[in-house]
C-alpha cells in the first residue's frame, strides 16, 4: 500500500499564525512505528488529556479519542458538525466488552470466531453503568474490532476503547487520504484541537463497515457495507434468522 510519508512540517505546526490566531499542536506517527515504546507512551499520555486521534481501520480512516472522555466527544462533534447520533467504539478483543455492553448474545461468540477482527460494527444493548452522555442517551452501543493488527495491539496496551467515526462531515463522503483530510478539515489546525495522525498512507475505497444489530432477535442489517455478502452467506447457513 502506498504510504504518503509526509512529516509534521508539511501539514501542521504549533504556535501562532501571523494574525495571532492560536494554532493547534499536532504530531504524525507512521502506522508501522506506533508500537515503539516512546510512541506508546506519547499516545497514551496524549489521549488521556482528551485529545483527538486520526487513525486507520480496515475500511477507512477513523477519528476518535478516549471513549470515556466527554471532552474528546464534544471536540469530535464540532469537527464533524454532528451532535445527534452516537459514535461507535473500537476495542481490542472480546474481553473489552465487559463494562460496555449489558450482555453478549450467544450468536456473537460464533460471529467473533468467524469474522473478527473484521469489517463489521455490531450493535449491543449498552451497559447501564455507562455515562449516558457518552452514547448521547442512546440505549445501544456500536462495537468495532477492525482487522488492523497494530491498532488492536495499541488499544490493548492503552486499556481503554477509542471512539470510532469516519473522517468526514456528517452526510458527506469519508476521506481516505491524509493530505485530503488536512485540506478538508483546517479546523484541526486551530486550537483547541491538538491531534495525532497515524499515517497509513492512502487507503483503498470502502463502503465502510457492515453494521449489524444483534441486540434483538431476529438480528438485522443496519448498513450493508464491506463484507456484507460474506456475512450474509454465512448467516444463511445458521439456524438464527436475520431480517
Amino acid at each position: 500500500m502506498k504510504n504518503v510519508g509526509f512529516g509534521v512540517r508539511g501539514l501542521g505546526f504549533s504556535g501562532k499564525s501571523k494574525k495571532g490566531k492560536e494554532k493547534s499542536g499536532m504530531k504524525i506517527i507512521k502506522y508501522s512505528n506506533i508500537l515503539e515504546n516512546k510512541n506508546i507512551d506519547y499516545i497514551k499520555n496524549f489521549l488521556e488529556k482528551d485529545n483527538i486521534i486520526i487513525y486507520p481501520t480496515d475500511t477507512i480512516y477513523g477519528i476518535g479519542g478516549n471513549f470515556f472522555s466527554l471532552s474528546a466527544l464534544k471536540k469530535i462533534d464540532k469537527i464533524k458538525e454532528r451532535i445527534d447520533n452516537p459514535y461507535s467504539v473500537v476495542i481490542s478483543d472480546i474481553s473489552m466488552l465487559n463494562g460496555l455492553v449489558e450482555e453478549i448474545p450467544d450468536i456473537f461468540y460464533s460471529i467473533y470466531k468467524n469474522f473478527l477482527p473484521g469489517k463489521f460494527t455490531f450493535l449491543f444493548n449498552a451497559s447501564k453503568s455507562l455515562n449516558k452522555s457518552l452514547l448521547k442517551n442512546n440505549k445501544k452501543i456500536g462495537i468495532r474490532i477492525p482487522g488492523i493488527p497494530n491498532i488492536l495491539k495499541l488499544i490493548k496496551i492503552l486499556n481503554f476503547p477509542l471512539i470510532s467515526t469516519s473522517v468526514n462531515r456528517s452526510g458527506e463522503k469519508p476521506l481516505n487520504d491524509p493530505e485530503k483530510i488536512m485540506r478538508e478539515f483546517p479546523i484541526l489546525q486551530t486550537a483547541p484541537f491538538d491531534f495525532l495522525l497515524i499515517d497509513y498512507g492512502i487507503m483503498p475505497e470502502s463502503k465502510g463497515s457492515t453494521i449489524i444489530d444483534i441486540s434483538e432477535s431476529p438480528i438485522k442489517y443496519i448498513r450493508k457495507g464491506d463484507d456484507y455478502k460474506r456475512f450474509k452467506s454465512w448467516m444463511c447457513k445458521q439456524a438464527t434468522s436475520i431480517s
